[in-house]
């Protein structure tokens, strides 16, 4: 295909949408239901973004100082439609001490019960669920960050399992556990030991844009089950979801001060200058960071932390594979399935996409076949049309940058593999791209190396497990690889050889709010967890406590026993 049909793009005015019905349900979570953007729910979505969209400080939206914003772009059709309050450095110490008040009340978020904790983190849950406002937050994530409806409720509906997780394990995990001593005299006969989990305290989370809810409430979540006060900001090029989740978190019976949401952008954003982000990482009284997104953001979280041997989480980037051997012959439509979702799902915006496809030589021609027939299928276009399975990328920005990646990757020799995408006129100013396979990869081009954060996958041949092993550890980062063979002890072996925090073993991108999700340590993916109890522990700091189990009781070192 040429080089043209790599992007289109989009000029929908907003404003006129009619109703439409959501995408088939998205089957990825259970208990999601499928949406319409109906003219209720669109109208009820502006209510909210006009309501939400401004620093949310102890438990009430207010203005930034300055009344300083930033525009915010829809992909749909890359026209603004409203405003963010750029956070300044005053605003974002505002927040700070104000969740820092809160951990330190006489009667703070943190002294609660973890039982008490966990019913605020039910009725947000709750919440989440209700038809009307799942509705409303889908369509308000979509616009703003270009996926389908499908996603956005698969994503929403997830959120309200989180809460619900955390709630559920935190009062057994935060207790405090009995730590084992020798027997008889001098141990346990005269000590007792525990380990109590307190909450860590006042926590900064940085989140991406490609997840916007969902990767917020990956943090928010736990870290409220734990008893911090967090302090939120989200990516400027996808806020408002999370913008809205201030004043859910406060229905639910947070108190002031237990969640504060701060929205900003970089400082060329605005001709005043000033960062959100970098105001809050250096804030002195912060106790962690928890951060998703780039490598090279991820070097600055460090930084601003290791001044203060602050602890810090990071979820950065990968160049995960997707091995398939050639026992996986007959089962190739599963394999092609799993591989596209391994890479087009969330249009391929994903940290942990299976983004190199390694395929045993004896069936390329084959999957190549099927996987190429598959992908001239995917139906892009707009988010909110009944049968769309791909949306826009986020931003005008990413749209170039996946576009001089492709740019590089002909120059480097590789095969382009696309298909036009059709938009009708009024969806020609978005950015929107062509699902791409690449073939023929050369092993030190870009497009096999680094991350491209677009539905673009690459692809080599292979010759031996060996190979494959070699070839997909081959990279600086470690987040994710998936295995594919109908010999459970091959992938089990090549499982334990792959260099990541995740493998997949037959699938790809499954995750449950019970399974860990972070780097390898020693690689550059990151290192800290999120989901599972790794996830809430993320938040607690634990204490040893050890207690003479009897008054008067001492050792004699300095006087008479």
């Amino acid at each position: 295909s040429s080089f043209s049909c790599f992007c289109s793009t989009m000029t929908s005015r907003l404003v006129t949408w009619t109703r439409r019905e959501a995408s088939a349900l998205f089957v990825r979570y259970a208990g999601c239901r499928g949406v319409s953007a109906t003219a209720d729910v669109l109208a009820a979505a502006d209510k909210t973004i006009a309501r939400t969209n401004r620093l949310f400080i102890d438990n009430k939206y207010v203005e930034g100082e300055g009344s300083a914003t930033l525009s915010v772009v829809s992909p749909i059709d890359g026209r603004a439609f409203t405003t963010l309050a750029h956070a300044s450095a005053g605003d974002v110490d505002r927040a700070v001490r104000s969740a820092k008040a809160r951990f330190d009340a006489t009667s703070s978020w943190a002294g609660k019960a973890a039982e008490e904790r966990s019913e605020v983190l039910r009725r947000v849950a709750r919440t989440l669920r209700e038809p009307a406002k799942l509705a409303e937050l889908c369509v308000i994530e979509s616009r703003d960050c270009g996926k389908t409806l499908a996603e956005s409720s698969g994503d929403i509906g997830f959120c309200a399992d989180v809460f619900d997780y955390y709630a559920d394990i935190a009062p057994k995990h935060l207790a405090p556990t009995q730590l084992p001593l020798p027997e008889g005299a001098g141990g346990d006969q005269d000590f007792f030991a525990q380990l109590v989990q307190e909450p860590l305290g006042v926590v900064g989370c940085v989140t991406p844009w490609n997840y916007p809810l969902m990767q917020a409430v990956m943090k928010v979540a736990p870290a409220l089950a734990a008893g911090c006060a967090v302090v939120l900001k989200p990516s400027p090029l996808a806020s408002l979801t999370c913008c809205a989740l201030g004043e859910i978190v406060a229905a639910a019976g947070a108190p002031p001060g237990a969640l504060n949401v701060i929205t900003g952008g970089p400082p060329e954003a605005l001709a005043c200058g000033g960062s959100t982000g970098q105001a809050l990482i250096d804030h002195p009284l912060l106790d962690k960071v928890s951060f998703t997104g780039s490598g090279m953001a991820g070097q600055k979280m460090l930084e601003a932390s290791a001044k203060r041997l602050r602890p810090t989480s990071l979820e950065l980037g990968g160049k995960s594979a997707f091995v398939v051997f050639d026992d996986a012959e007959e089962y190739l439509d599963a394999v092609v399935d799993w591989v596209m979702v391994g890479i087009f799902s969330c249009t391929g915006q994903v940290c942990s996409a299976t983004s190199r496809l390694l395929v045993h030589e004896n069936i390329e021609k084959q999957l190549m076949e099927r996987l190429l027939t598959a992908t001239s299928k995917i139906r892009v276009g707009d988010p909110f049309a009944e049968g769309t399975q791909m949306g826009p990328v986020v931003s005008e920005g990413q749209h170039k940058r996946v576009l001089q990646c492709l740019e590089r990757a002909v120059a480097d020799g590789c095969t382009v593999h696309s298909h036009k995408v059709h938009l009708p006129s009024e969806l020609q100013g978005g950015f929107y791209l062509s699902p791409t396979v690449l073939s023929n990869v050369p092993l030190q081009s870009s497009a096999w190396r680094e991350e491209i954060f677009g539905p673009v996958l690459a692809v080599r041949t292979f010759e031996s497990e060996e190979e494959a092993i070699q070839m997909a550890n081959d990279t600086p980062y470690g987040l994710a690889n998936a295995v594919y063979s109908k010999d459970a002890a091959r992938c089990a072996r090549v499982a334990s050889q792959l260099k990541s925090g995740i493998v997949w073993e037959n699938c790809s991108q499954v995750l449950f709010m019970s399974t860990p999700f972070g780097g390898r340590l020693g690689k550059a993916s990151g290192f800290g967890h999120e989901y599972g109890v790794p996830g809430l522990l993320e938040y607690a700091s634990p204490k040893t406590v050890v207690r003479a189990t009897t008054p008067g009781y001492n050792w004699g070192t300095y006087g008479s026993a």
